[in-house]
């Protein structure tokens, strides 16, 4: 039996555990445990795959304040996130459902494995875990967020902050 919530890391919030999309194997409380390995390496790489998301969303349909929220860089992403719940897969994979508040319409999936390996970040698609390092580039935001980053950075920069 799986806890029903764990703390989610850098948030230090509570989130449901779901485990209602897998064949539990008995080994989900494994890489529920694992969560709190997380490194900062594996953050560093969330914010940025978030953040890119979050440029392509605006670029996209050309939005600005305030139907997106002002995000300047990566290391404020995950205040405009909620996340909803975890659903653990085996002994290392975890799949993250957050609502990103640049897209409130839309959940989004993060999928991780171990403690520093960032698989998926984008909208909801209810895979296996296993399918998400497939995912390439375009719908995967965990794929060439540098580039992604270098070319859009500048849309939100002369926004101004809510005071």
């Amino acid at each position: 039996m799986l806890t029903e919530n764990v703390v989610f890391p850098w948030l230090n919030v509570p989130v449901q555990v779901d485990s209602s999309f897998s064949d539990l194997t008995g080994e989900e409380h494994l890489a529920l445990r694992n969560m709190a390995n997380w490194t900062d390496r594996l953050r560093t790489a969330l914010e940025r795959a978030c953040f890119a998301d979050y440029l392509m969303k605006i670029e996209a349909i050309g939005a600005q304040p305030p139907t997106v929220p002002v995000i300047k860089c990566p290391n404020e992403i995950l205040n405009h996130v909620r996340v909803e719940s975890v659903r653990p897969e085996g002994v290392d994979l975890i799949v993250v459902y957050a609502e990103p508040s640049w897209q409130i319409d839309l959940c989004h999936e993060w999928c991780i494995g171990g403690s520093d390996r960032l698989l998926y970040v984008g909208p909801f698609l209810g895979y296996s875990p296993s399918s998400y390092a497939t995912i390439e580039a375009g719908m995967n935001s965990a794929r060439n967020y540098d580039e992604t980053i270098a070319r859009l950075a500048h849309l939100p920069q002369g926004w101004n902050s809510p005071t």
